[in-house]
């Protein structure tokens, strides 16, 4: 049996255990996802056809990514208070209602609202989601758990760039008579985007008086060298939000403004990028139990970084195709694993925190560098931001690594909860 075929193997096995609870919050990690991959691609395309400049385009990013700082704390408290489930659902309907005002109201206030508000919702649903899925696994499928969580949420993104590339290019082939403006076309495309992201509070509330562990305060303020552990969480999610921030919002500006693509071929880009990153996610806990989860990740976002600097310099289309695909490929695929290491390094008590954590420092360092970022790309070009966020990604997995360096990938003792928690009783496997 080939490498290749035992690590696909081994992980369908795992996923047969997977608990209903798990299952239905994937179908949800979809559907949100989905609608997200349309906004990803088309949004700021949107925006600027509605007369708007990159300026602009950035105090929005910075705005959503306010949103999804500023209740990021409260969102840990409130997983713990009133239940990571609660939390999913409400997240749900934040983000859809979000995004469907955004989409369709050009007014400046209503937008920096709109794009808070989804914020706030996107904050919900992530914070929860991992302390969700921890809590509702086992130590035997975990990492595959969360290799799935990811890999979902890009392929998901796959399809909702599809979505976002195509359905403009579709509306704009339609007879002249009942041909939309290009305007209106992307406005077409983001409604149904949005309605899908709303869709996600659908699959959470089939799992409506789920039982669900309790949480004290006492086992976290007893782990002193956890919580200091925090710290160093923390500074690696500033410098890599900080760092995307400055690229990432505006990589569909970056292959339209330098390289004249359509929607259609910016839809495609992102769709390889994250078909491939879904692959390599899915790969990644075979390498994991060879190497480690830690060793595995900071590997993998260092062999980015070259990447990263080629698409800076770089002006031949292919060449800036195949490093776009690569580093997103490489930097993405260690998340997974990054997730299920400090899940497991902390106790229960403190895993809603380091989410709640991880989300604020992240998107704070995401909304600051993106509120610059539109500014120094119409004074400097596209190239400088490259750079900068190669340093912030170095610095941040270097500083991880030797924060962690000595801790080893022991699974922290599961959360012990009963049969009916967990969804299993009485369910049979996946069948294929």
């Amino acid at each position: 049996m080939t490498p290749f075929r035992a690590a696909w193997m081994d992980y369908v096995e795992a996923a047969r255990t997977f608990s209903r609870p798990a299952r239905l919050y994937l179908l949800a990690e979809f559907l949100a996802w989905t609608g997200q991959g349309v906004f990803q691609v088309l949004f700021n395309l949107y925006l600027v056809e509605g007369g708007f400049q990159e300026a602009f385009v950035g105090r929005v990013v910075s705005l959503n990514a306010a949103g999804l700082a500023l209740a990021a704390w409260p969102a840990g408290l409130l997983a713990d208070r009133w239940g990571r489930l609660r939390c999913l659902v409400i997240g749900a309907v934040f983000e859809g209602v979000g995004l469907l005002v955004r989409a369709t109201v050009l007014v400046p206030g209503v937008i920096y609202t709109s794009s808070f508000v989804a914020g706030a919702g996107q904050s919900l649903l992530a914070i929860a989601a991992a302390p969700f899925l921890t809590e509702h696994s086992t130590e035997r499928e975990r990492t595959h758990l969360f290799s799935a969580f990811f890999a979902i949420a890009l392929v998901a993104g796959v399809a909702g760039s599809i979505l976002g590339g195509w359905i403009p290019a579709g509306l704009r082939s339609l007879p002249l008579g009942s041909r939309p403006d290009l305007l209106h076309a992307y406005r077409i495309a983001l409604v149904l985007g949005a309605l899908i992201a709303l869709a996600a509070a659908v699959p959470l509330l089939r799992l409506s008086g789920l039982m669900e562990p309790r949480t004290t305060d006492g086992a976290a303020r007893s782990s002193r060298e956890a919580t200091r552990s925090l710290v160093s969480i923390g500074i690696m999610a500033f410098l890599i939000g900080a760092g995307a921030g400055l690229v990432i919002p505006f990589m569909n500006l970056y292959f339209a403004r330098r390289f004249a693509c359509s929607s259609a071929q910016i839809g495609m880009f992102f769709s390889c990028a994250q078909m491939m990153t879904a692959a390599a996610a899915l790969l990644a806990p075979a390498m994991a139990r060879r190497f480690g989860k830690l060793r595995t990740a900071v590997a993998a976002q260092l062999l980015s970084l070259p990447f990263l600097v080629t698409l800076g310099a770089e002006h031949h289309l292919p060449v800036a195709v195949g490093a776009f695909l690569l580093r997103a490929m490489l930097m993405q695929a260690s998340t997974p694993l990054v997730q299920t290491f400090i899940m497991e390094s902390l106790p229960a008590e403190l895993r809603a925190r380091a989410s709640s954590l991880t989300n604020l420092v992240w998107n704070v360092g995401w909304a600051t560098s993106a509120l610059g970022a539109g500014l120094l790309i119409q004074r400097f070009g596209y190239d400088v931001p490259f750079y900068v966020t190669a340093v912030l990604y170095a610095t941040a997995a270097l500083t991880f690594y030797s924060a962690f360096r000595h801790r080893t990938d022991r699974p922290a003792a599961p959360v012990r909860v009963p049969d009916e928690a967990k969804g299993q009783r009485g369910e049979g496997p996946f069948t294929e």
